[in-house]
């Protein structure tokens, strides 16, 4: 969530617009999507919305509304109501949906909600998957030899608890090709119940693993062996009929036409994600596996400027401070001397015109310690700003100089996300403590660390893991490392190997 909600009703509510995502990530983005999310004062989103959409900078509000087999967030009847209730406080709300919202989709029965409310609702329509993840693999799905027409159906309705239910004699009878969404697990019962009604055994079928272009696998054959040659997938999108004759099997592929991806996993906050994202190539893929939720503990009072020093160890704390700052018309001229743990954090105060007293030139905690026991008089007041899961190990080595206090601005909970949908990593990415401890499955691969406390916790947790360390303490570091992995993948040591 990247802005506070709007509480109040506007005179006019705003507008609507239903837009489709496509089936690629920003690639496969429609420019004028694109802008829409960049505009848009809060977007309700599904499922199927790459990670690499998720991260566009904008200021919208994203509120999670998908479907995955079966498990609802929310009822269709409470997204219209969302999106209609969302139209009285916000000026653009956008509807993203995977694909093309009026493919296989609920889009028109949301306009239709939308518009009976007496709110303005458009599309913007999206690319979709039915034709363009086939094309992925050079296969039309018209082509003026073999096929002049072609059917796209869901094979997601239960129908007598079957795939086409009394369809099936249609479907099976269709000229052209057949182009078959959403089968997920129902393969077995589609072509069984296809030959049955009067396909051809012989068709030429593909199975298709995904309905997102860069994490695609195909197979091909006939009707008949299709689900043996597929059984190892699970496949959304089917083709069958004679445009599949001709398709690019995977391993057929030059590899100069396949982009080479480096896939890093990351546990950064979304703000050290931006960062580091824009530093760099379209090559490597910045993918977070771990959502942070930052929930606010305490505020810093007037009181609290009755000090000698205050320190803050992370941009969501200064960024917090700030907020009390204002809320509580806290006088600046009062405040006692900053100390700031790097850069970065010293970043967010000077954008509001604060500049920290001591900020030393490595970004770690006992470096701080160490420049505050030269800088500060002994016997000095210090409050520690932090976060509540923050260890104590800075304010023990502070006591034995200073008069220490301590107050916990936020705490974070982490969350994982599902990670069976996700492409496997080159490398992991983290960037602080909390979240290695908060990371409780396998390291799948080498892990790359901000910094050497952010190592010894992932030795102390993972000792079977090959760590490496970031060139610098900061998101150029991240990157600039990360750019050199990707460029010499043997510079990754093998497991048991550290640097």
């Amino acid at each position: 969530m990247k802005q506070d909600t709007v509480t109040e009703i506007r005179q006019e509510p705003g507008t609507v617009i239903l837009a489709g995502a496509g089936c690629g990530g920003r690639e496969l983005l429609t420019l004028q999507v694109l802008d829409l999310i960049r505009r848009a004062d809060v977007i309700v989103y599904d499922d199927l919305i790459s990670q690499d959409i998720l991260d566009i900078d904008t200021d919208a509000e994203w509120i999670y509304a998908g479907k995955r087999k079966g498990l609802h967030s929310m009822t269709q009847e409470e997204i219209n109501e969302l999106l209609i209730s969302l139209a009285q406080t916000h000026a653009l709300v956008l509807r993203l949906k995977g694909g093309d919202p009026f493919v296989f989709g609920r889009g028109r029965e949301e306009m239709r909600a939308v518009r009976e409310a007496g709110i303005c609702c458009q599309s913007a329509p999206g690319i979709t998957s039915a034709i363009a993840v086939p094309e992925r693999f050079d296969i039309p799905v018209t082509d003026r030899i073999h096929a002049s027409s072609f059917t796209v159906i869901t094979a997601s309705r239960k129908s007598q608890g079957k795939p086409f239910g009394a369809d099936a004699g249609w479907v099976a009878h269709q000229p052209g090709t057949l182009v078959i969404l959403m089968g997920l697990s129902r393969l077995p019962e589609i072509v069984e119940e296809l030959i049955r009604a009067g396909k051809d055994p012989r068709t030429p079928t593909a199975v298709i693993s995904s309905a997102e272009i860069s994490h695609s696998e195909m197979v091909r054959g006939e009707l008949s062996e299709i689900t043996g040659k597929a059984a190892a997938l699970q496949p959304p999108i089917i083709l069958i009929g004679d445009v599949v004759k001709e398709a690019r099997l995977p391993q057929d592929m030059a590899e100069k036409e396949k982009p080479q991806r480096f896939t890093v996993w990351t546990t950064f906050t979304d703000d050290l994600t931006a960062r580091v994202r824009r530093r760099l190539p379209d090559t490597i893929r910045l993918i977070p596996v771990l959502e942070a939720a930052h929930e606010r503990v305490e505020s810093a009072k007037p009181r609290d400027l009755e000090t000698d020093w205050i320190v803050l160890t992370s941009r969501r704390g200064a960024g917090f401070f700030l907020e009390d700052l204002k809320k509580q018309k806290l006088d600046l001229r009062k405040l006692p001397k900053i100390a700031v743990v790097g850069k970065a954090t010293a970043e967010v105060l000077e954008e509001a015109g604060l500049y920290p007293d001591l900020v030393p030139e490595t970004a770690e905690t006992p470096e701080l310690v160490r420049e505050l026991k030269r800088a500060a008089e002994p016997g000095s007041r210090i409050l520690l700003l932090r976060a509540r899961e923050a260890d104590h190990e800075m304010e023990t080595a502070l006591e034995t100089d200073f008069r220490v206090m301590r107050k916990d601005l936020y705490d974070i909970r982490y969350s994982s996300r599902d990670l069976k949908r996700l492409p496997g990593p080159d490398l992991m990415a983290f960037a602080s403590r909390s979240a290695v401890r908060a990371w409780k499955e396998p390291v799948p691969c080498p892990v790359l660390c901000i910094s050497d406390i952010t190592a010894s916790q992932v030795h102390q947790d993972h000792p079977e893991a090959s760590v490496l360390l970031a060139d610098e303490i900061s998101a150029a570091g991240l990157a600039e490392t990360i750019i050199g992995l990707s460029q010499a993948e043997s510079a990754v040591p093998e497991p048991g190997s550290a640097r």
